[in-house]
């Protein structure tokens, strides 16, 4: 049976029976800038057709969803239709409702998520006794942090209309990839409705396919076509713009292309109205795959080591089989403001919460505008026996008109047709509801910057945390797609990443590998900003709250003043910090020497007194024999045991630079303080508990003296 052939990139077989090697096969079709010149006609339209069905399917579950989305960016971006009731040109008024709910939550979210050059903070699971899983944390943080704010320029500006536009809508899209023109990571956020995924899909990572709808000028696409990227063909001009873009989808699929029975991820891109797939593209790499072995033996021809001749060895390799599964390539992250109410993919945002209130809202507000119009302008009827010209008759301040009659008959003439002007139930009804929707918005008065006169700080607080309730957990939701969109980014590092160019950022001397330090599985990515602090006076209350543990000596005083200074955006809090008093510091080590030599002479008793009692061990040991004895050798042994105890204790207080004192400026006692002695002042240690001699010996034995030997016996 002959071999299928991979024939300078074709994929051809020999007899139908044959079929090509797995192994062979994904080579083959992920070292291809683009598949379709090497695919049969009927394949590519094959493809073609599939794709095309899907994204109109998919398209046409998601027309409810897309209708709300276009209906609350009306609302946002105050959108007028025209008005004819209930008389030509009405009042026309939009209310921001929308609009202001936005503008609020992107001033909220956006400084919380951006909050300065340092954007990522990496997180260590297990152990790390040596510290290199968090020196390799650091060093991808750092990185990361500078690519966000500096190389990838465009992440910042995207990240702010993102932020703008998510609670507007409820769903919105990012798409990462590595663009080998620049050669650098580049992201993009996807306009609303523009990337189509069935609504029935649970998880955008279990969806079977997503499409992403592109338009493309014809300088674009004559520029993919000359680089290979796109394969040649044909398209007719926009009949209004002869430069007018032309619409594509890119839809990353599943495609049996091997017709394996295990349908492969693809990238296709298809021309819609020639429906001509123009690009297709594997959707993973050849580590992404997994196969099923098989163990083979083979003959191979070698050499005998001792004599030389020609050998024939049996050898067991594995022999890839079957395709068992392919890990697609991750493009996009999936940012919503809150889950669909139906349960469904798609989020809800405040056009569809806010919608009917608004709609509500602008309808009584220009109904009061069209009423005070009314009653304003006023009007009537005339009759007949008052002759005057026909037509409107207007007033001009100041003007008197001449009519053919007398004054009275015209009174009796003229009936004025009354009009009630604004009603008050809809101007109460008007404020109620502004007030519901800004409710759930969060955009209250307090929330603004507006709080009630003579109110404490202690109830202004309870009312900001009361009130950010929706808007915490919106932006709860964020910080999780960000870690998605930061592991995302480590991955392209991972797998684009010059080590040079990392090395150089670095710059530590030794070499680091970026797909080991971007691809450790022992390590989180996070974003710096805290998901429980949004606000800036939600950060400080709890940094005080730390201070004022800190003022407590529970806590240390330098790493909560570096909080307070961050919380408060106060830069070089370093410089901040209090300078010794040389004075003060030479007394200090004036303390300390005094209470090593304490250390000392209570280190030398010790010896002294061990001596002692190996002397006097030394004598109870001839009279072994009587029971005195023994029990004088036992009360020997014992004492001997603690003082070798607080020996060794003394020799690592001795031996250790943080042994003499506690933490500076806490008031913490000494290591060696006893128990209920005062603590030392500014930080050194003081009160040892061992006095002069520290033990005597008698003629009865050890007896214990001072306050070392206190019961050894």
């Amino acid at each position: 049976m002959d071999e299928p052939q991979l024939d300078n990139g074709l994929l051809t077989s020999a007899p139908e029976e044959t079929s090509v090697a797995p192994a062979d096969f994904v080579a083959w079709a992920t070292a291809s800038k683009n598949l379709v010149p090497d695919l049969k006609p009927e394949e590519v339209s094959q493809i073609a057709r599939q794709a095309l069905d899907d994204w109109r399917m998919d398209r046409g579950s998601m027309a409810e969803w897309l209708a709300k989305m276009q209906a609350g960016l009306d609302l946002a971006t105050l959108v007028k239709k025209e008005k004819t009731y209930p008389f030509e040109n009405p009042s026309n008024v939009r209310y921001p409702l929308v609009t202001s709910a936005a503008l609020q939550f992107n001033a909220r979210a956006y400084p919380a998520i951006v909050p300065g050059d340092r954007v990522v903070k990496h997180k260590v699971w297990g152990k790390d006794p040596q510290g290199q899983k968090a020196a390799r944390g650091e060093r991808v943080s750092e990185f990361m942090s500078w690519q966000l704010s500096a190389q990838i320029e465009e992440w910042e500006g995207e990240t702010d209309k993102l932020l703008t536009i998510l609670p507007i809508v409820g769903t919105v899209f990012r798409k990462w990839w590595h663009d080998s023109v620049d050669n650098r990571p580049k992201c993009r956020m996807i306009e609303p409705g523009k990337l189509i995924v069935n609504a029935k899909v649970k998880n955008l990572a279990d969806a079977p396919r997503l499409t992403e709808e592109i338009p493309l000028y014809p300088s674009e696409i004559e520029t993919r076509i000359r680089s290979g990227q796109f394969a040649e063909f044909e398209f007719t001009d926009a009949p209004d713009d002869k430069q007018g873009p032309q619409e594509f989808i890119e839809q990353h699929m599943l495609f049996d292309l091997d017709e394996d029975g295990y349908p492969e991820p693809y990238i296709a891109t298809l021309h819609v109205d020639s429906e001509t797939l123009v690009r297709l593209v594997a959707d993973y790499t050849q580590d992404d795959v997994r196969f099923r072995t098989e163990e083979r033996i083979e003959d191979v021809l070698g050499a005998d080591p001792s004599t030389g001749l020609p050998v024939v060895t049996q050898v067991a390799t594995e022999v890839p089989v079957e395709i068992l599964r392919i890990r697609r390539g991750s493009y996009f992250v999936s940012y919503k403001f809150m889950p669909g109410m139906d349960g469904g993919f798609h989020g809800t945002g405040l056009g569809l919460l806010l919608g009917d209130i608004s709609e509500t809202i602008n309808t009584i507000f220009n109904t009061l505008l069209d009423a005070g119009h009314y009653a304003s302008l006023g009007g009537g009827f005339i009759g007949a026996e008052l002759r005057m010209k026909g037509g409107a008759q207007r007033m001009r301040p100041g003007e008197w008109k001449m009519i053919n009659g007398y004054g009275d008959d015209a009174r009796k003439a003229v009936v004025p047709m009354t009009f009630p002007g604004p009603d008050a139930t809809l101007f109460q009804m008007l404020g109620m509801l502004i007030e519901a929707g800004r409710e759930i918005a969060s955009v209250k008065d307090v929330m603004t910057g507006e709080a009630p006169r003579n109110q404490t700080a202690t109830t202004t607080m309870a009312m900001i945390e009361q009130g950010m309730m929706v808007f915490t957990a919106a932006y709860k939701r964020i910080f999780d797609a960000l870690k998605q969109e930061f592991k995302l980014l480590a991955r392209i590092n991972a797998e684009t990443l010059d080590p040079q160019e990392y090395n150089d950022f670095l710059d530590e001397g030794q070499p680091f590998d970026p797909r080991t330090d971007f691809g450790a599985a022992d390590m989180d990515i996070e974003p710096v900003a805290d998901p429980r602090s949004v606000t800036k006076m939600q950060s400080l209350g709890r940094a005080q709250m730390v201070m004022q543990l800190a003022e407590q000596g529970l806590v240390d005083k330098g790493e909560a003043l570096a909080r307070v200074a961050q919380a408060a955006d106060i830069p070089d809090v370093e410089k901040l910090q209090p300078k010794p008093d040389p004075m003060q510091q030479h007394m200090m080590q004036m303390q300390m020497a005094g209470a090593e030599a304490q250390l000392m002479q209570a280190r030398v008793d010790i010896e002294l007194t061990l001596a002692k009692i190996d002397s006097e061990r030394a004598k109870a040991m001839k009279d072994i024999a009587s029971i005195d004895g023994q029990q004088a050798v036992h009360r020997l042994n014992v004492a001997k045991a603690a003082l070798e105890h607080q020996r060794a204790r003394l020799d690592q207080l001795l031996g250790s630079p943080v042994g003499m004192a506690g933490q500076p400026g806490n008031g913490n006692p000494a290591l060696g303080n006893a128990p209920g002695s005062q603590p030392p002042q500014a930080g050194i240690g003081a009160g040892i508990p061992f006095g002069g001699a520290g033990a005597g010996i008698g003629q009865e034995g050890f007896a214990p003296g001072g306050a070392m030997g206190g019961g050894l016996l």
